[in-house]
C-alpha cells in the first residue's frame, strides 16, 4: 500500500472541479446520498485521480489525463480516469468510509465499458490517501455483483488487490499490466 499526503495544489483543483460540478449541475445522483454527499464524493475521487497521477509522475510513469480537470457535462462520464503508455485504460475507485473495504464498480458503470484496470484507493481525510493496488477488467468479469447498498456493483475486497508496488514496477520496465 502507498500511503500518501495531498498536495495544497491537489485539494485546491480537486474542490474547485467539485464547485465546477456543482454550479454547471453536471452528472447524476445514481447513489442516493445528498447532494452535498454527491459533491464530496466527486471531491475526493478527484483528489485520488490527481493524487495517484502525482505518484506516476514521481516515479518517471507518463500517462494520458489532460482532460482530468474538465467536467463532464452529461449524466456520466464514459472515458478512464487515465491511459497508460501501454494503452491501458486505468479507472481509479475511492471508498471515504472507514466501512469501505472494497473496490466498488457500480454494474451500469461496468456493462458500459469495462476499463483494463482498476485502482482501489481510499480517502482518510485531506490529509492522507491509502493506494491499495489493482485489479484487471478481465478479473472482474468472473464476480457476480452484488448490492452492497448502492446498487448492483462488481466487488473485490482492498486487501485482495494486487499490491499498488506491482503495478508502479510494471509501468516503470514500460510493460503491460496484468
Amino acid at each position: 500500500m502507498i500511503s500518501i499526503k495531498p498536495l495544497g495544489s491537489e485539494l485546491q483543483d480537486a474542490e474547485d472541479f467539485a464547485t465546477k460540478y456543482d454550479k454547471g449541475g453536471f452528472g447524476k445522483n445514481v447513489l442516493g446520498v445528498s447532494h452535498s454527499e454527491y459533491i464530496d464524493f466527486i471531491r475526493l475521487g478527484k483528489l485520488c485521480e490527481l493524487v495517484f497521477v502525482r505518484i506516476l509522475n514521481e516515479n518517471g510513469i507518463t500517462c494520458e489525463c489532460s482532460d482530468m480537470l474538465v467536467p463532464c457535462e452529461k449524466e456520466h462520464r464514459k472515458g478512464s480516469d487515465l491511459i497508460l503508455k501501454s494503452g491501458q485504460e486505468v479507472d481509479i475507485k475511492a471508498g471515504n468510509k472507514p466501512f469501505h473495504i472494497r473496490i466498488l464498480i457500480r454494474e451500469d458503470q461496468f456493462k458500459a465499458h469495462i476499463h483494463d484496470i482498476y485502482i482501489g484507493a481510499k480517502y482518510i481525510s485531506d490529509e492522507l490517501i491509502e493506494f491499495y493496488g489493482y485489479v484487471m477488467g478481465e478479473e472482474l468479469k468472473k464476480v457476480k455483483p452484488k448490492d452492497f447498498g448502492y446498487g448492483l456493483c462488481r466487488h473485490k475486497l482492498l486487501s485482495e488487490l494486487k499490491p499498488i508496488e506491482t503495478f508502479i514496477s510494471l509501468c516503470k520496465e514500460n510493460k503491460a499490466i496484468n
